[in-house]
């Protein structure tokens, strides 16, 4: 996963953040409601209001390219989502 902490994130794009310490990777949401979808677990929302400040959240950057699934140790043309 490439991710570049210069993008300014907008609507829809996937977040490598760290929650409470832990790594994840989440969708930025802000038409209709504002907050984090997990991208794994879709029932996972993070909310927010429309000011973004929470000390439990970090947001590492924007993911800009993923690359494909190498721990099965064979290569496959199959996106990991």
């Amino acid at each position: 996963m490439l991710v570049d902490s210069s993008i300014k994130p907008v609507d829809g794009n996937l977040l490598l953040t760290q929650v409470n310490g832990e790594y994840g990777v989440f969708r930025l949401v802000t038409i209709l409601r504002h907050g984090l979808e997990s991208f794994i677990d879709k029932s996972e929302f993070i909310p927010f209001g429309d000011e973004f400040v929470d000390d439990e959240i970090v947001i590492e950057g924007v993911v800009t390219f993923i690359i494909y699934d190498a721990k099965n140790e064979v290569f496959d043309d199959t996106l990991v989502f």
